[in-house]
């Protein structure tokens, strides 16, 4: 798997890389998907693992942002001091999407909520590829919350 974009480091690379590829591999396990749209995608159509992964604009370290900068901290969170990291997969479509988020491991049905509809807002992906040919591929990133003092 080829991570593109601009990284900081070589060890926040090596990082990421390894996080994702522990999720993608705890993805192919079976989970309940609820659908976010009308359409869903059967798993027998989603590659876990694609020879061109799907790629988002600016690198992996931009989709954490992305993300991360839609999420608001819910209340009930920051009250109950509820830090952590919610663990979320979804679909990368042959045309880029992200669609069907599910959460892999939760830490409060408010904070799993803001990461479902924080995926649910993200621009589109490069998307991933076989033999050169667009394909649905799963990608699965942990996001991490943190109360700041």
């Amino acid at each position: 798997m080829t991570l593109t974009g601009k990284l900081i480091g070589k060890a926040y690379s090596a990082m990421l890389h390894n996080s994702l590829l522990v999720l993608m591999l705890l993805c192919s396990l079976s989970f309940d998907v609820k659908a976010q749209n009308k359409e869903q995608i059967k798993d027998s159509d989603v590659l876990v693992f694609a020879e061109e992964m799907p790629a988002f604009p600016d690198g992996p370290k931009a989709l954490i942002e992305a993300i991360v900068k839609t999420i608001i901290y819910p209340k009930d969170a920051i009250d109950r001091r509820i830090e952590g990291k919610v663990h979320v997969r979804f679909i990368v479509t042959k045309e880029g999407k992200a669609v069907q988020p599910s959460i892999i491991k939760g830490l409060l049905p408010s904070l799993d909520a803001e990461v479902l509809n924080a995926i649910n807002r993200l621009p589109k992906f490069a998307p991933g590829k076989n033999g050169g040919v667009p394909v649905n591929v799963w990608y699965a990133v942990p996001i991490s919350f943190k109360i700041s003092e």
